[in-house]
């Protein structure tokens, strides 16, 4: 990706769909990943849409790289196939009657991209997407994990300035999914993504905003999100933390320091999930059953009625949910002193992809 073509965003505004009034704050930088999550009929894909150019502002301003795109006040409108952004949608949408390779091709003949020029990016997209074995084949006889590829190969073939995705793992299988969350997570493209999925969600965001009723109540890095959810909804989304790790047999070295025993076998590069509800703390370090065993530092408490989210600080970050009883019990503060425990049957490996 040429990082001129990567764009900037800022959205302050509102609009009115249906009987609902629909009011965003939005500021993305250039090569960006933000991770829109909330609750149905939320308001999620309002915002692609307006951002897309598909929905208009009733009042407010949306820029581009500081340009104006949409000020109602100044009767400003940029059209959404002039706007440097693509929308991809849940279905992917991409062209029945024409074969993969045409499918790719598509936006590069809209933009009349000169011929030699548009077989080199569609030959490197194929590569790049692992497309070659089916590179002639109509969408009909693909599976969801092959028709989200050649969606995203055609979203990107244009070289947009922002990628706008609207649950692009919803409909395709684990091994899919977890090819695409890697491949989005080193995308140097402006990425405003919705997600349903709290793994994708935390693997690909490097900031967060939680949407309700139209209107963003919730902003931060995914640790700060996870950890001091603005409602339950947010929190029981959440409730999960994602390592990076690289593992030889039952040893899985932490991206960033630290080291977890796995109750299975595995090599290579993987993703590591687990519930932040399995995490346990003590004093001192706990004996007893085989566990991982590490210290900590509380760096952020938030309580939910009688839960409490503890965010902890040490060889790697992750949340720990306990009762009310248990934060007295250990006399737990920002700053105290901890160990944190799970056993190795909680962790949930995700191998990673290799990508092109």
């Amino acid at each position: 990706m040429d990082r001129a073509k990567v764009k900037a965003l800022e959205l302050d505004g509102e609009t009115a769909l249906g009987f609902n009034q629909l009011s965003y704050s939005l500021q993305v930088e250039k090569g960006e990943h933000i991770v829109v999550i909330g609750q149905n009929g939320a308001g999620k894909s309002a915002l692609l849409r307006i951002l897309a150019g598909l929905l208009p502002l009733t009042k407010g301003t949306l820029k581009i790289d500081n340009q104006l795109v949409d000020q109602p006040e100044s009767h400003t409108f940029l059209p959404a196939h002039k706007r440097p952004t693509v929308l991809q949608l849940q279905t992917g949408a991409v062209f029945p009657h024409l074969n993969v390779t045409k499918n790719i091709a598509y936006p590069l003949r809209q933009m009349k991209v000169e011929p030699k020029i548009a077989r080199s990016i569609i030959e490197e997209s194929i590569e790049r997407f692992e497309l070659s074995e089916i590179r002639n084949r109509l969408p009909s006889t693909l599976s969801g994990g092959q028709l989200s590829r050649v969606a995203l190969a055609r979203s990107l073939a244009g070289s947009p300035g922002i990628l706008l995705l609207d649950e692009p793992t919803s409909s395709i299988d684990i091994e899919a999914s977890s090819w695409i969350g890697e491949f989005l997570k080193g995308l140097q493209t402006t990425l405003v993504l919705v997600s349903h999925n709290p793994v994708e969600a935390l693997l690909i965001g490097k900031k967060m905003i939680v949407i309700d009723n139209g209107t963003v109540i919730q902003r931060g890095t995914p640790v700060d999100v996870s950890t001091q959810p603005v409602n339950s909804w947010v929190a029981k989304f959440l409730n999960l933390n994602l390592l990076s790790a690289s593992v030889n047999e039952f040893e899985a070295n932490v991206h960033g320091g630290g080291s977890l025993r796995l109750a299975e076998k595995w090599n290579g590069e993987v993703n590591i999930s687990f519930s932040s509800s399995a995490v346990s703390l003590y004093t001192d370090p706990p004996d007893g059953s085989p566990r991982n065993v590490w210290e900590a530092t509380v760096s952020a408490l938030h309580a939910d009625g009688e839960i409490v989210r503890v965010g902890l600080a040490g060889p790697f970050e992750a949340t720990a949910i306990i009762t009310k009883e248990s934060l007295h019990h250990l006399d737990l503060r920002l700053g105290s002193k901890c160990w944190a425990a799970i056993k190795a049957n909680e962790l949930n490996v995700i191998p990673k992809r290799t990508l092109r």
